[in-house]
């Protein structure tokens, strides 16, 4: 792809965007760079009614095709996304929480612009899932989980890591293609350690201790468990509580986003 030969002017500007393009893949910076020059070319073309392209562009994202401009800027974003998630994660796993709060809320940033284009649900566009309202929405609330998530892993806090969970729970249903219940659960058992280690009612902790511990198999929940389970059968005889947890609706999880 050459702007420079479809557009027939801002030579220099064009030939840059058309570098940034080609450079796009390798970071998210760059990607970044890519995203805030093309919106530039393109407001600069709004502003100029009477210009006459050279060609049409022939924008390419998948095995789909379009002239569109919002189509490219679709395809930078959703590519722009997924880079994004990759630094969070690579920080993530050196336990670089503050490194990845800042990934994880730009991706978040992300995902609500792509909610700002509407898409005529026409047979080409609903072949293609990043144009449907309920992936994006799955999107934006699976980035936000996670945001939570990295918050809940650097400071314990029932109260984030229970929000965590009720937006990938909703994530998941949103688009079932994508379910990936594994993570709910763990999200879900990450909520329920949380509140067993800061309760000070023990029949609430051993509660949910037995919650989290049913759910997802990790070493630290399962070595509490053992010692409260053990405290439980020697101390204070309580019968677990099954507890239910309040999810999220559409409507809520966007006002909390």
């Amino acid at each position: 792809m050459f702007f420079e030969h479809i557009v027939p002017v801002h030579s220099d500007l064009c030939i840059r965007i058309s570098e940034l393009r080609e450079q796009s893949e390798e970071s998210s910076e760059k990607m970044q760079a890519y995203l805030e020059g093309y919106r530039y070319l393109v407001d600069k073309m709004k502003n100029s009614p009477m210009l006459r392209l050279n060609k049409q562009p022939l924008f390419v994202w998948h095995d789909r095709n379009s002239a569109c401009w919002a189509f490219e800027e679709q395809r930078i974003l959703h590519n722009y996304h997924r880079l994004l998630m990759k630094d969070a994660k690579a920080c993530f796993a050196n336990c670089d929480y503050k490194g990845a709060k800042g990934y994880l809320g730009r991706a978040v940033d992300c995902c609500k612009e792509m909610l700002q284009t509407r898409w005529v649900q026409t047979p080409y566009v609903k072949g293609m899932p990043e144009l449907q309202l309920p992936y994006v929405l799955s999107m934006l609330f699976r980035t936000k989980g996670t945001y939570c998530y990295n918050a809940h892993m650097f400071k314990t806090s029932p109260l984030v890591a229970k929000m965590a969970y009720n937006f990938v729970e909703l994530a998941n249903c949103l688009w079932k293609k994508n379910e990936d219940k594994e993570y709910e659960n763990k999200l879900k058992a990450h909520y329920h350690h949380s509140v067993a280690s800061t309760s000070e009612d023990f029949k609430e902790t051993i509660s949910h201790s037995k919650m989290a511990v049913e759910l997802y198999n990790d070493p630290k929940m399962l070595e509490d468990h053992q010692v409260w389970n053990e405290r439980n059968n020697t101390v204070h005889f309580e019968t677990p509580d099954k507890i239910t947890v309040e999810l999220f609706s559409i409507e809520t999880a966007l006002k909390k986003v």
